[in-house]
Parts: C-alpha cells; structure tokens; sequence
C-alpha cells in the first residue's frame, strides 16, 4: 500500500503553494530559488536541490517570510525521504512543523502530519502512521476542505485495511466518496481501497467484479497523473490476483501477478510480487518455480539492502556538503561584517571630510556672493542685448514671411483665375463638341458635303485652338520655373504629356481634363497611367502629389 501514501505525500509536498504577491524582488528570488529546489528532486539531483532549499531558508527566516522557510524546509526533508535516510527526514518535518505552528496556518500542520504519517508507513509503524494520519485528517475537518477530508480519509482507508480494520475501513470509505467528485484520481484509490475491502470480508465475486471495473479506469492518463497509475495499477493488480487465489484460481491469480511484476519497476515492490509469486505454486510439479521466485525474493532484498547503503551513503556525503555550505555561509556572514565596518568606517571618513568643506565654503561665501552679484549684472546685460537682437531678428523674420503669405495668396489668386479660363474653356469646348456630335448624328447633315466640311473645321478647331497658347503662357508665369524643372528631370515627355500634367498639377477632374482635351475620362485615366510609369512615380505616391514637390 505504501505506493498510495508516496503519491499522496509527494503531490502534497510538489504543490505546496508557494505563490503570493512577492514583497521585494530578494523575495521573488527565494521563491525562484525553491522552484529550482524542487525542480532539482524531481530529477534525484538532491546535492543542488537541497542547497538551493537550504539557502532560500536561511534567507526567509532572516527576512521573516514563513511560507517560503516552511515549504524549503519540508522539501529538504523530502529529499532526505526520497534518499530512504528516514531519521534525517524526520528531523526537518519537524523543523517545518514548528514554522507552522508559531507562524502559520493549519494547512501547512496538515501537510507535515500527512508526511510525517508516510514516513511511519515506511518503518513499518502502523499504530504511529495512523495517528499521524488522524491528526491530518482532523485538521481538513477543521478547517471545512472536502477534498481533502475525503484524501485524509482514503488514507486511512488503505492503513486501516492493512491493519485489518474492515469496518474502519469501510466507513472510511463511505466517508470519502462523495467528497471527490472533482479528484479523478483519489477517487480510483477510494475505488481500490473498497475493492481490498471487500476481499478482506471475503466478499470475493463483488470485489472481483469492482477490481476488474476499475482496472481499466487506470489506464486513461488524461484521469490520473501517470506516476499514480503505475502504483495504483500494480496494487490493483496483486489485489485481483489474491482475489483468485482466494478462489483457487491460480492460473489467473499467477497471470495477474506477472503483469503487476512487468510493470513494477521499483525493487522493493518487486519484492512484495515476488513473495506473492512463489505462493502461487502450490502442486510439487511446479514447486521449483515457486523457490526460483523465493530466491528471486533474496536478490532483490539483496539489491534493495544495496540500494539502501548507497543512499545511506549519498545521504552521508549530501549532510558533509551542507555542513561545508553552513561553515561558506558563516565565513560569508564574516566577511560581510567586515565589509559592514569598513563601510562605517568610510562613511565617517567622508563625513570629516565633508564637514571640512562645508567649513571652506562658508569661508569663502561672502566673496563668492559679491562674484556672483558682478556675473548676474554683466549676464542680465548679455541678456539684454541678445534679447534686443532676437526681436530684431524676429521683426525680420515676420516682415519675410508676411511677403511669402502675400506672394502665395496673390498666386493662388491668379491660379483661381486661371483654373476658371481653363474650366471656362472646358464649356466651350463641351459646347461646340456636342454641337458637333449632334450635327454628326442627322442624316441629311452627313450627306451634305459643305456641311460636313464645316463640321470638321469645328473639330479641327476643337485640337487646334489658339487660346491655349495664352493659357500656358499665362500658367508659367504664375508658376515659375515649374514647366522647365518638370522637362529637365523629365527629358522624355511629349508637349501632349506636358499639357495633360499641367491640368492634373491645378487639381482638375478627369472629366475636366477630358474635355479640355477633347478625350474621353477613360482615355484620360489611362493617360495618367501611363504618364506615371514614364516619369516612374512610386505606386504609393499620387501624380498630383509628385508635381507639387517639383
């Protein structure tokens, strides 16, 4: 069963809420320092988890934070736990115990109890586990958390069945279901639990039928965390197989039991399947089997007895390194005392020091002062004269730009007037263009060549008006040097082209410049385009934009 209280106790231990608005950035440190801690255990890497734990504790009882002094301190003895040195581990629960109960809430009493209760399960200490499992349990009634009042109870449940105390057990039981709803996980273990149950009151079909219900269940990683399958799965399955053992079914009894030794991967727990194996061979045909798996039982106690000196061993060398890191620490407290006095030191040093200048400068005041009324005369009479110079300059500058506003509205004037020749020739043109059209369009007027004669003079007149002469004459007056700066960058514009972005410089419509040209909008559209890839004006820049910057 301990496969239940190790997943209990290290979940409850690996999310210890360590969060909380930190109180400085040293603070945020220390929590960055337990994460790397635990993160450290998570990987066996218990030399630098312990050292990062052990450190960001010193620090957070100097500084007064107990969350994060509890939760280092609980997790350096889980350390000590996962390297099987039990005692040790004992001794920093302990230590976390205290933190909680002089500084904090009942929560973290309920934590160290449920570990402390782990810690007696692995010592084979049922009578202490089980207090120690009572006391956490109290605590989650206390303090009115169902969810964990009903893991408390599972807990219970597993020790209570182990101790043989069916009816304890099964009131347990009853007790934790309905609390779990949301624990996907606990709620298998409460499953188990009463599977285990009901083989101890010898309820053999029910309990089969439940254990091979649940059995499944155990699969499905998006339920349960995956390290709580494993366990729960080969518990699940030694249970099943006693349940056919119990009904002399030793054939399936001895098939679950392999599958539960495929999937244990820990020696210890191979042990135990082991020992279930080689009772699982009752004729004396297959009596050698049964003492291979006796004897498989003394390797692997063998192997665990190893595996328990090593880590007796690295727990050993991991205290050795603490006791340097403590004797680095102390050295470091030295040095920073000493660097506290030097410090004092100099801050008198520069205390004289300043004292003594302050003394040369009150010496000195009085000159300085009649210094300093001879400057501020001569500066207020620079100050004078610059400012006699800047409205001088600002007169000028105000007389220039009044020339410019004028020169600017004189010009746009005269481009109102010249836009209103251009659009008044535009009705013009439109005028005799659609007279020309409608001439062209009566049949009797088609066939008479004097008047057909005529119509083409009216359209001759139309491309060939004189006015437009006086009319650019008249542009480039107004803008000068604009039409000779647009061909010397532009040296391959026709005169056609030039008159076309004369009207789209003054801003007028395409149907404007249409007729004016005597074109249509759409050959006045395409014009444009065509104008814009000769001069080649980016695609992000319009026409009329262009010629402005001209």
């Amino acid at each position: 069963m301990r496969f239940y209280y190790y997943h209990l106790f290290l979940l409850l231990t690996l999310l210890l809420p360590l969060q909380g608005i930190a109180q400085s950035e040293t603070k945020s440190e220390v929590i960055e320092r337990i994460d790397l801690g635990i993160e450290y255990m998570s990987k066996k890497e218990h030399l630098l988890s312990i050292e990062e734990l052990f450190s960001a504790k010193e620090k957070a009882l100097q500084e007064g934070w107990y969350l994060q002094a509890f939760t280092a301190t609980l997790n350096i003895g889980t350390n000590y736990y996962m390297m099987l040195d039990y005692g040790e581990a004992l001794q920093y629960y302990l230590q976390a115990y205290e933190i909680a109960i002089n500084h904090l809430e009942a929560r973290q009493k309920k934590t160290v109890y449920n570990n402390i209760g782990v810690l007696y399960i692995e010592e084979k200490d049922s009578i202490k586990a089980e207090e120690y499992f009572l006391k956490a349990y109290n605590i989650a009634k206390q303090i009115g958390d169902k969810e964990q009042i009903g893991a408390c109870a599972v807990n219970l449940a597993l020790l209570a069945n182990e101790m043989g105390k069916v009816d304890v057990a099964s009131a347990y039981i009853e007790e934790a279901e309905p609390l779990l709803d949301k624990k996907k996980n606990v709620i298998l273990l409460a499953k188990i639990a009463r599977v285990e149950n009901l083989l101890l009151r010898n309820q053999l079909v029910q309990a089969e039928r439940l254990a091979l219900k649940t059995l499944p269940q155990l699969d499905n990683l998006s339920i349960v965390a995956e390290g709580a399958t494993v366990n729960s799965k080969i518990t699940l399955l030694l249970i099943i197989s006693n349940i056919y053992k119990q009904q002399n079914k030793y054939q399936k009894a001895r098939e679950y039991a392999l599958i539960a030794r495929g999937e244990q991967k820990n020696i210890e727990g191979r042990i135990e399947i082991y020992e279930r194996l080689s009772t699982l061979y009752p004729t004396k045909d297959l009596l050698p089997i049964a003492m291979a798996y006796k004897d498989s039982v003394q390797i692997a106690s063998d192997s665990l007895d190893a595996k328990k000196n090593g880590a007796l061993f690295k727990s050993e060398k991991v205290k050795l390194q603490i006791q340097n890191y403590k004797h680095d620490l102390l050295e470091s407290k030295k040095i920073r005392e000493q660097e506290k006095q030097f410090f004092y030191k100099l801050i008198i040093g520069v205390i004289v020091v300043m004292g003594f200048l302050i003394w040369l400068y009150k010496n000195n005041a009085l000159k300085y002062k009649q210094r300093k009324k001879i400057v501020e005369l001569e500066l207020a009479k620079e100050k004078s004269d610059h400012l006699l110079q800047e409205r001088q300059q600002q007169q000028k500058e105000a007389m220039v730009l009044l020339e410019k506003e004028r020169l600017k509205n004189e010009l746009e004037r005269k481009n109102r007037e010249l836009t209103a020749k251009a659009m008044s020739l535009a009705s013009k043109n439109e005028l005799i263009e659609e007279v020309v059209q409608s001439l062209s369009s009566n049949v009797k007027i088609a066939n008479d060549v004097r008047l057909k004669t005529q119509i083409n003079d009216l359209k001759a007149h139309l491309k060939n008006d004189t006015q437009w002469d006086s009319f650019f004459t008249h542009f480039e007056e107004l803008n000068r040097g604009f039409l000779t700066r647009l061909m010397a960058k532009h040296k391959k514009l026709t005169s056609n082209d030039i008159r076309f972005l004369t009207f789209i410089y003054m801003n007028l419509s395409y149907k404007e410049i249409a007729s004016l040209l005597n074109i249509t909008s759409q050959s006045c559209r395409k014009r444009k385009e065509r104008i814009s890839k000769k001069m080649d004006v980016p695609d992000h820049i319009s026409l009329q934009a262009y010629l402005s910057a001209i």
